[in-house]
């Protein structure tokens, strides 16, 4: 390295090397080295054992040592999905996956901080292979048109990535709450979600895929309504309108989670732990006791006790189901849940 002498000051030829980590968060391909002339030789000294760079992935460094961050991570993620030997262009392969739901904050997929794999998604004729932390998906079709996040990186919709991840997931629960989670908390609308997951060929072959399908088709907006759906199911009870808004004399009233309407009987699962804020929590006893204000049974349980009790839930449902018409019938009408 030149380094500088009395009275005289040598350009560092590093510093282009410096001025490209900081715009990159220090994470490089050995393309871009070389294009800026650092020699090989200069690339494998650095990357020594004790030296201040590191590899990452094939062709990926990182010009710093020590743990990278959880946005080095999805760079260097990018970065080795990216065409070999030249600067990637904008879109060209985009963050997918528990990637792009971890960023958007649902529940269900966790901190990005903690995710144990990068998902990346990249058109089907490049030939890129699962590494260390990356996962590898292609594109049946064009690859879609993704968006730059607010930290640089491109980035697949959330509908998107849902449905990238739907093969590979084996969980049930996790996959249906995290569909839930993302049409709840409006990050992606229920066609644009039900559009993505269809349209990969053989989707409800896949019984994760046809049970998010179903249920949200059904109305049902979070994991533990899906359960209720089920359990009642197995009940033999007729199937409810889930979540549909109804209106009392052409104004609205309420939206429970769970409602017959040829029997004017509602079900409310009360749960801390399915509502976006407390606040939200709060509405469930305020929404309830709207409804038997004007007279409409309410049927109120807990996912608790439908998991482990669920048969006094059932006799009361039951017991009213049989007996209705209940209430002001006449005078509600309802929407179907959107």
């Amino acid at each position: 390295m030149v380094g500088s002498t009395r009275g005289m000051t040598r350009v560092n030829p590093l510093d282009p090397v410096v001025l490209l980590g900081a715009d990159q968060q220090h994470i490089v391909t050995r393309a871009q080295l070389r294009r800026l002339g650092v020699p090989s030789g200069t690339i494998a000294h650095r990357l020594r054992p004790d030296g201040p760079w590191q590899q990452v992935l094939p062709r990926v460094i990182c010009l710093r040592s020590g743990r990278l961050t959880a946005h080095q991570r999805l760079r260097a993620a990018l970065a080795y999905a990216s065409p070999k030997g030249r600067a990637p262009q904008a879109g060209e392969v985009l963050l997918t996956g528990d990637a792009v739901l971890a960023d958007a904050g649902l529940p269900s997929a966790g901190h990005p901080a903690d995710l144990a794999r990068i998902d990346v998604l990249i058109p089907a004729q490049r030939r890129v292979r699962d590494r260390e932390f990356v996962r590898i998906h292609r594109s049946a079709g064009p690859l879609p048109g993704g968006f730059e996040r607010d930290d640089g990186l491109w980035s697949t919709t959330v509908a998107r990535a849902l449905a990238d991840l739907a093969p590979g997931e084996t969980g049930q629960r996790r996959f249906r709450a995290l569909c839930a989670e993302a049409v709840q908390r409006r990050h992606c609308e229920l066609g644009e979600l039900l559009d993505h997951l269809l349209a990969r060929p053989g989707a409800l072959g896949l019984p994760q895929v046809a049970r998010v399908v179903e249920d949200l088709t059904a109305g049902v907006r979070s994991v533990v309504e899906g359960e209720a759906r089920e359990l009642l199911a197995h009940a033999g009870l007729p199937e409810p309108l889930w979540n549909p808004v109804l209106f009392l004399d052409g104004r609205f009233l309420a939206v429970p989670d769970a409602y017959w309407p040829h029997a004017c009987v509602a079900l409310e699962i009360d749960s801390r732990a399915w509502h976006l804020r407390p606040a939200d929590h709060e509405r469930g006893p305020a929404r309830a006791n709207r409804l038997t204000a004007v007279g409409l049974p309410v049927v109120r349980t807990t996912p608790v006790r439908l998991r482990r009790d669920p048969v006094p839930v059932f006799h009361e449902l039951t017991a009213l189901l049989t007996t209705g018409p209940h209430g002001p019938h006449r005078r509600i009408s309802w929407r179907r849940a959107r």
